[in-house]
């Protein structure tokens, strides 16, 4: 209360002892709530304040800040490979004349072997040939080269009778358009048609099968022609073919007869192209499984 009101009042009049207490215990409890509100709550001297413990302080020492390190690069999705072209449909039989010479159409074959495609029916009687060979025979009827010209030429000395070298010359021409055959590029290009080849095989009476061995056969009759130098080999005269002397020479095939009376250098061609074809066809057969 303040004085004013206090002063007033007494000036009305002596207040009683309760008035007081009413008074005091009013100004008590106003007291009271500000420093409730305030926090200025103090009684007699201010006591020391407690020491408060020192914090310890870290010391810290900058690290070097590496330097971040680049990112990885994203992997790349591996590119997906193209897909083999798929190999045109395997016609009929009778109908497969087109399908071979369009198939080694871009390959070299010479003279002869553009002549050999123009007949019909290639996969017959290219089966024939082979047929034939492994029989040991020479197939001229089907191959697209003819005998050689002249009589065969002999060196008699009255003594006996010989062949003549000078004879190795008609086969210089056969020997150089089959090494000049890129084998490597016919088997590929004709690899899709091979069970026409197989098929045509199976007239001969038999099995499919057997046609693949049938080939390495053939290739073996040639590569393993003995080594014989026939120009010192005695002949003689029977119903006007010249036959060998020597039984050795005589019993062997017709068709290795036949790479001996090439001469040396050109029968070495013809069995080297032979043992190419050979391990190309075992190649091929292995990757078929």
């Amino acid at each position: 209360m303040s004085q004013h009101i206090l002063h007033r009042t007494l000036q009305s009049g002596a207040i009683t002892a309760t008035q007081i207490g009413l008074i005091v215990v009013f100004i008590g409890v106003i007291t009271a709530g500000v420093l409730l509100l305030t926090g200025n709550w103090r009684f007699g001297k201010d006591p020391a304040p407690a020491p408060q413990p020192v914090a310890e302080v870290e010391v810290v020492t900058p690290v070097a800040e590496e330097p971040a390190a680049e990112p990885l690069p994203e992997p790349q999705p591996e590119p997906l490979a193209e897909p083999l072209p798929e190999p045109d449909p395997l016609p009929k039989l009778e109908e497969s004349d087109d399908a071979v010479r369009d198939a080694i159409a871009d390959i070299p074959l010479g003279t002869a072997g553009q002549q050999y495609l123009l007949p019909g029916n290639i996969i017959e009687r290219s089966t024939s040939v082979v047929y034939l060979m492994a029989e040991g025979e020479v197939p001229y009827k089907l191959l697209p080269i003819a005998r050689p010209k002249g009589a065969f030429p002999i060196t008699d000395d009255g003594l006996q009778v010989t062949a003549d070298p000078a004879g190795y010359a008609r086969y210089d021409a056969l020997a150089k358009w089959l090494e000049s055959l890129d084998v490597d590029a016919l088997i590929s290009a004709l690899d899709w048609l091979l069970p026409l080849f197989r098929e045509a095989w199976s007239f001969y009476g038999e099995s499919e099968s057997s046609f693949d061995q049938t080939v390495l056969n053939t290739l073996d009759l040639i590569i393993y022609t003995p080594e014989v130098d026939v120009s010192e080999a005695r002949l003689y005269l029977k119903e006007a073919v010249w036959l060998y002397e020597d039984p050795t020479i005589e019993d062997l095939a017709p068709m290795q007869k036949q790479v001996l009376r090439m001469g040396p250098t050109n029968a070495t061609i013809v069995k080297d192209k032979a043992g190419e074809v050979r391990s190309l066809w075992t190649a091929r057969l292995t990757a078929e499984g």
